[in-house]
């Protein structure tokens, strides 16, 4: 069991957790409720599609994890899995500036048209996710791969709350896969319970919320 839950941990990392959510938002058709072809984002045009995967891939994945490295390497932090506590702020931080670049990219290079309320306040949740478990990290150590997939769960469930035709399927796939998460940091000695639920709901509601009310500077 415990390689089984360290696989599952290096699997759903959180560092891949955005890529994981922007194709399940491109690639998994639904059709809106307004009707209106680009109100879902599976419509856009594959240049918008695949602009998108090269710099939120960039941003979100390639940046944060050669920092996290660089960081390891010049023994700023312990682990990769950022286990001390204490050792979390400065890796915020970072993470919050590279968020803070791809939605900035989002808002300013793309074109109005393609700047579809879900995945703006999807990107804005994530920053908002790490801003409150910056300042709830001074008293308890969230997990944030509960964050992670979790958040990516209450996405597409407020995503598909505006769409007349979804698979709901994968909003419950993904919760599975969430409680194995949260499972499997607990099993391994991770986190305690309370610190993966914190995690769980840290990332779900900020992000439910966000993208379903669309909620984005």
């Amino acid at each position: 069991m415990k390689y089984f839950f360290k696989a599952v941990s290096y699997i759903l990392h959180p560092i891949l957790m955005p890529m994981l959510a922007f194709y399940l938002l491109f690639e998994f058709r639904t059709i809106p409720d307004s009707l209106l072809q680009l109100d879902s984002l599976f419509y856009f045009q594959d240049g918008v599609k695949q602009a998108i995967y090269l710099v939120m891939g960039i941003l979100t994945l390639l940046a944060p994890g050669l920092s996290l490295l660089i960081m390891y390497w010049n023994k700023m932090i312990s682990d990769l899995e950022l286990s001390n506590r204490k050792e979390r702020f400065y890796p915020y931080g970072l993470i919050i500036f590279y968020y803070a670049l791809a939605f900035g990219y989002l808002k300013l290079r793309l074109p109005d048209i393609f700047q579809h309320p879900a995945l703006m306040a999807f990107i804005f949740g994530i920053i908002l996710v790490f801003l409150v478990s910056f300042f709830l990290n001074f008293y308890i150590k969230v997990s944030m791969h509960a964050a992670g997939i979790f958040g990516v769960a209450g996405a597409m469930l407020a995503y598909y709350q505006t769409q007349i035709e979804s698979n709901i399927a994968v909003v419950l796939a993904l919760l599975f896969a969430g409680g194995i998460v949260a499972a499997s940091r607990v099993y391994l000695g991770a986190h305690t319970l309370k610190e993966t639920f914190v995690g769980m709901a840290v990332g779900f509601g900020v992000i439910y919320i966000s993208v379903r009310f669309g909620i984005y500077i």
